[in-house]
């Protein structure tokens, strides 16, 4: 009889503990209308500050109107001179109306002339930066890496995210590009054996 009642009142509790956590509701800001999505971020060297950094931003809901339409149908970009890319995020959280997410950034693009200072303190933010995922692409652009932002425009693509991510495929059918990817671009630059390199970017 004792062993049926406590059986009873344990199969009670756990009842009563699975409905108390069921019926709780969790609460986070942290919604996908409260996030802005970054698809890109370029790197250039700062004038006033150490560097800077441009993040392209997707715009929820838009579509290019035409194979000739401006990128910035789908996209915006924000150029902010700073000392470090957390910083660079830190000052881009306090102005935008949303909190700035990098979970969805297809490219990192370096500018020709911050690649040949040195990526160094740049990489490892990046790969320290657990939104960025390690398949993303890196390019090396001729032109600074705002520019390069600002004037990508996707042709056969209506979304930036979905350019950048299907551009650098071509390399399984052309010999003009190369899948360069920031885990390989990360691990070629701390190999003392190997030297880094990432897709070659330039725009009109």
């Amino acid at each position: 009889m004792k062993f049926s009642k406590v059986f009873k009142c344990i199969a009670l509790f756990l009842i009563l503990s699975v409905s108390l956590f069921s019926l709780s509701g969790c609460h986070s800001n942290l919604n996908i209308d409260n996030l802005a999505y970054t698809v890109a971020i370029g790197l250039d060297v700062g004038e006033n500050n150490k560097i800077k950094v441009s993040f392209q931003l997707s715009v929820p809901g838009s579509e290019s109107s035409g194979s000739g339409s401006s990128q910035s149908d789908s996209s915006i970009v924000n150029t902010i001179e700073c000392s470090s890319i957390d910083a660079g995020i830190n000052i881009l959280n306090t102005y935008l109306s949303k909190e700035v997410n990098l979970s969805h950034c297809k490219v990192i693009v370096f500018s020709e002339e911050f690649a040949y200072l040195g990526v160094g303190e740049a990489l490892y933010s990046l790969m320290n930066n657990i939104q960025i995922r390690p398949d993303c692409n890196v390019i090396i652009s001729r032109c600074t890496a705002e520019y390069f932002l600002n004037n990508s425009k996707p042709i056969l693509e209506k979304l930036s995210a979905k350019y950048y991510e299907i551009a650098p495929s071509s390399s399984e059918y052309t010999g003009y590009t190369d899948n360069v990817t920031l885990s390989e671009f990360f691990s070629e630059y701390t190999d003392s054996l190997s030297e880094c390199y990432g897709i070659l970017g330039r725009s009109k």
